[in-house]
C-alpha cells in the first residue's frame, strides 16, 4: 500500500443504537464534489443491517460483522479495510464499529505499521445519549467509557429527548472530564458538521484514559480477552432462513436472514417490534405492506416505511438483548417464526 499515503479517516463510534448510521448518511450528503469516500460498518450480528442502510449512498461499502473490531474480528478488519485502500483509493474512509467495540484498539491499530503514513487518522466523533447518564447499565460499561473517553467531538444525539435533568447532568459531566476536553454538541437526528471530522486529535501525552490503558493493558496480555465472541460462521443458504447468535460484552446479539422475496406479516411484525423490549432491534423486512425499516432503540421506535431496494436484498433483522434476557430473544422469535407468510 505503498503508493496510498495520508488518507483521511474518522472513526463514527458510540453505544448501540445512538445514531452512528445516521451520522454517516449525513456525512455523505456532505461530501464534496468529486470526492471518493469509502465507509466500513462492523455490526455485532454475523448479518449487516447498517449496510444495508446506506446502500443507496453511491459509496464504497465493506461491511465486518460477527462482533468487535478488535478481537474476532480483527482479521477480517484488516482485509476490508486493505481493499478498500487498494480498489477503492478512497479520497476519505470513515469506520463506523460496532455500538460494543473498544475504540482503544482500532486506534491503535490505525496508528501503527503498516498503516502509519497510508492513513491520517482524525478527529473521532463519538455518539451519546445523554439519558444513558442516569443510567448504572452504561456508565458503568467499559465500552460506553472507552468510547467517550476517546472522543475528539461528543455529539449528545436525540437532544430533543433530554429533560431538563438529563441536560443538567450532561452539562455537569461535561465539566468534570479532565482536559483536554472534546468539543461538545447537542444535536438531534445525528445531525453532524463535515467540518468536524477535520478538527486535530486531542493530544494526551501520549497516555489514554484509564479504562482504555487497562482494556488495551488486557488485549496485550492475552487475544483471549473478557469479551470473547462466539460465532457459528456457516455459510448462509440463499432458499432458507438462517438465525445466527452472538455473544460478548454481557449482551447477546440474533440475527435472521431470509430468503430474497420472503415476505412477513405487516401487522405481526408491528406487534413484534412494539413489543421489544431489548436495547437494540433494527432490520429491512419486505411486508405485506411493502419495504420497512425497523429501529427500534431501549423501547423507542418502530417500523419505518421505505422505499424497495433497488437491487435485490434479503431481508434480515438484528436484535441485542443483554444475555439474561435469552427467554425473551425465544419468544421473540416465536413471534417472528409465526409472521411468515408463504413465499410465491
Amino acid at each position: 500500500m505503498a503508493q496510498h499515503r495520508d488518507i483521511p479517516l474518522n472513526l463514527i463510534t458510540g453505544f448501540l443504537g445512538v445514531g452512528k448510521t445516521t451520522a454517516i448518511r449525513h456525512l455523505l450528503a456532505q461530501r464534496p464534489e468529486g470526492e471518493h469516500w469509502a465507509v466500513l460498518v462492523n455490526e455485532f450480528g454475523e448479518i449487516g443491517v447498517d449496510g444495508g442502510l446506506l446502500a443507496d449512498t453511491g459509496v464504497a461499502l465493506e461491511e465486518v460483522p460477527g462482533g468487535c473490531l478488535c478481537c474476532v474480528s480483527a482479521q477480517m478488519f484488516t482485509v476490508g479495510l486493505n481493499r478498500l485502500i487498494r480498489s477503492q483509493k478512497p479520497d476519505r474512509i470513515l469506520i463506523e464499529p460496532t455500538g460494543l467495540g473498544h475504540p482503544a484498539q482500532i486506534i491503535r491499530t490505525l496508528t501503527e505499521p503498516p498503516y502509519a503514513g497510508v492513513l491520517d487518522l482524525r478527529a473521532t466523533v463519538t455518539l451519546m445519549d445523554a439519558r444513558h447518564l442516569a443510567s448504572p447499565r452504561h456508565r458503568e460499561h467499559p465500552t460506553w467509557q472507552d468510547q467517550i473517553a476517546l472522543a475528539d467531538v461528543l455529539l449528545a444525539n436525540k437532544a430533543d429527548l433530554y429533560s431538563e435533568d438529563d441536560r443538567e447532568t450532561l452539562h455537569a459531566y461535561v465539566a468534570a472530564m479532565p482536559s483536554p476536553r472534546p468539543l461538545v454538541v447537542e444535536t438531534t437526528q445525528a445531525r453532524i458538521e463535515r467540518e468536524w471530522l477535520d478538527r486535530p486529535r486531542l493530544e494526551r501525552g501520549g497516555a489514554l484514559f484509564p479504562e482504555a490503558r487497562a482494556f488495551l493493558d488486557a488485549a496485550t496480555e492475552s487475544t483471549d480477552h473478557d469479551h470473547d465472541h462466539d460465532h457459528d460462521h456457516a455459510a448462509p443458504a440463499a432458499d432458507e432462513w438462517v438465525t445466527i447468535d452472538t455473544r460478548g460484552d454481557g449482551y447477546i446479539g440474533r440475527s435472521w436472514l431470509m430468503p430474497e422475496g420472503q415476505v412477513v406479516d405487516h401487522a405481526t411484525l408491528a406487534g413484534l417490534v412494539d413489543g421489544f423490549t431489548g436495547d437494540r432491534l433494527k432490520g429491512l423486512v419486505a411486508t405485506d405492506q411493502g419495504w420497512h425499516r425497523i429501529n427500534r432503540v431501549d423501547g423507542h421506535g418502530g417500523l419505518e416505511p421505505m422505499a424497495a431496494p433497488n437491487t435485490p436484498l434479503r431481508p434480515r433483522i438484528e436484535a441485542i438483548l443483554p444475555e439474561s434476557d435469552t427467554a425473551a430473544l425465544d419468544a421473540l422469535a416465536r413471534t417472528l417464526d409465526a409472521a411468515r407468510t408463504p413465499n410465491p
